[in-house]
């Protein structure tokens, strides 16, 4: 019988590789059409749920998202028994949710109704002598707290203009009340001084504008300009007299006859957002930069009766920065938790033909932590519910908000 050649090793190997760089450049390809098919089938489900909305009326969220095209399940069989845990990622409240972390463009028009309550508590000491032996201190000390509570009611209006451009309108109604307490006045530390002070009145009004840059895709998250202008509607804090004890008892004691609910000044703020759905998160982060414009006013003293003092104050410009995850429970129900942190430059102040000076301490540094909670009540209204904790001196100790948008 003839003898059957054997095959050239070295083409044996060459062949071997070709397949495997083949293999491999398949692999890649399977591997981003999966990708990209599986934001097609989001889209879908998401489509699908809020047409289902829309023709059903307000029952308990039983309702589940209908199969998708068999088109679609073709090109993912692997992530077919995966469909349940879905189901919640397109489902209500993951809309309710991005609408709340982010901005979403369907060209309808929204009104919102909040309630906010922020607390302070901060104590101060104030020291006037000097120190001797560096253990001994001699003078008078007094310690000093501020309790501070700042109920806040919000009316929001959304309008979505086009698929991309949406405007808001913020109005804001403020009620302060602070009370000061000053202890170890007058050389005495039983002595304990306390008053209050409130006010109310219209906040600083703001009127937003939002535009979708991109969309989310397999490449880039979602990503969304916004601009906004904030207009001096509030009480101004500028020219209010600080009043000793009204009892006359405690001449350390000083409190201020009214309170501020805004600013005194015309702000225009910038920023950027970004959004990335990663399954079963949803990811979102923010910067904004806010620039406060220098105002003239009448009268900058808080000495009673003293002859009024104009000048000139440019607030300190603000960067804000601010990161988070989102995740659905359910068909209503989704939480979030979110990390937030502001930074605030010195206040100026020129008084009227002198010079320029910087408030000294005038900086601050405001960081939060928030965790928050959306359900939707019924197809059109959904409540969303939010915790704050403060992380710096600069921030409130807590705040708690209750939100009701309702879109028509």
């Amino acid at each position: 019988a003839a003898e059957v050649p054997a095959e050239n090793p070295r083409k044996l190997a060459s062949v071997t590789e070709s397949d495997s760089d083949k293999i491999a450049r398949m692999m890649r390809e399977i591997d981003q059409l999966k990708n990209v098919n599986q934001q097609v089938m989001r889209q879908i489900q998401k489509l699908e749920h809020e047409l289902i909305n829309t023709v059903a009326s307000d029952k308990p969220a039983a309702v589940s998202v209908p199969a998708p095209p068999m088109e679609a399940q073709a090109a993912r069989p692997e992530q077919a028994e995966k469909e349940p845990q879905r189901t919640a990622e397109a489902s209500r409240s993951v809309t309710d949710l991005e609408r709340e972390v982010h901005v979403t463009f369907n060209q309808t028009f929204s009104l919102e109704l909040g309630f906010e309550y922020a607390h302070f508590d901060q104590s101060q000491l104030a020291l006037n002598g000097f120190l001797a032996l560096d253990a001994i201190f001699l003078g008078d000390i007094s310690v000093d707290e501020v309790e501070a509570d700042i109920y806040r009611t919000t009316l929001v209006g959304r309008w979505g203009v086009t698929d991309r451009i949406q405007l808001n309108l913020d109005i804001p109604y403020i009620y302060r009340e602070t009370k000061v307490r000053s202890r170890g006045a007058q050389l005495g530390s039983k002595l304990v001084t306390e008053s209050t002070v409130d006010s109310n009145d219209l906040g600083d009004i703001s009127l937003g504008l939002s535009y979708h840059l991109f969309p989310e895709t397999v490449s880039h998250p979602d990503v969304v300009l916004s601009m906004s202008v904030t207009a001096p509607t509030g009480k101004d804090p500028y020219g209010i007299d600080a009043i000793t004890d009204p009892d006359g008892d405690n001449t350390n004691l000083q409190i201020p006859d009214d309170l501020p609910t805004g600013s005194g000044v015309w702000s225009l703020s910038g920023g950027v957002s970004l959004l990335r759905t990663t399954d079963p998160a949803i990811l979102f982060s923010n910067l904004s930069y806010t620039h406060y414009f220098a105002e003239d006013f009448s009268d900058l003293g808080v000495r009673p009766g003293a002859p009024d003092q104009p000048g000139e104050v440019k607030l300190g410009d603000s960067i804000q920065l601010g990161l988070g995850i989102a995740f659905a429970i359910n068909e209503r129900t989704s939480y979030s938790m979110s990390f937030t942190q502001r930074f605030f430059d010195h206040v100026e102040i020129k008084p009227k033909g002198g010079r320029t000076n910087e408030l000294v301490g005038s900086d601050a540094s405001v960081g939060t932590f928030d965790v928050g909670v959306t359900y939707g009540l019924t197809r059109n209204l959904s409540l969303v519910t939010n915790l704050g904790l403060g992380l710096t001196n600069d921030s409130s100790d807590y705040k708690f908000s209750l939100r009701f948008p309702y879109r028509f």
